[in-house]
């Protein structure tokens, strides 16, 4: 075994590790909100408040989502919800981090797998 292929070698048991700990973060409980969570600015309607210039005050919290046939919707979250919401809504950005690291470690191992190949291989003359 070469040096550069024992190289490889550990470099994609790394990455397994990695893989490993990463599945267990994505396999958490715990609730997502799919979609953006996202607080709105409104105006109150006091034509003296600092919010009729400056675009309003943040007052409202929605869960926007993408459903079929591309259109956007979203859901208005009660106040006693707001922080669970919040919460779900950092978990989801965490997983999709998360399945983001997974697809790159994938494509990781395949060039390490390819590698390992093209070193292995027995080329006839």
């Amino acid at each position: 075994m070469t040096r550069s292929q024992s190289d490889l070698l550990l470099s994609l048991r790394q990455l397994q590790q990695e893989r490993r700990t990463l599945l267990g973060r994505l396999t958490r409980p715990g609730g997502l909100a799919i979609g953006s969570v996202s607080q709105v600015r409104r105006k109150c309607g006091n034509p003296a408040c600092h919010c009729a210039r400056e675009g309003g005050h943040f007052q409202t919290l929605f869960v926007f989502t993408d459903r079929k046939q591309g259109r956007r919707r979203c859901k208005l979250v009660r106040r006693a919800d707001e922080s669970r919401m919040r919460k779900a809504g950092e978990r989801y950005r965490a997983f999709r981090k998360g399945l983001q690291r997974l697809r790159a470690i994938d494509s990781e191992e395949k060039r390490i797998l390819m590698a390992i190949a093209e070193e292995r291989a027995v080329h006839y003359k």
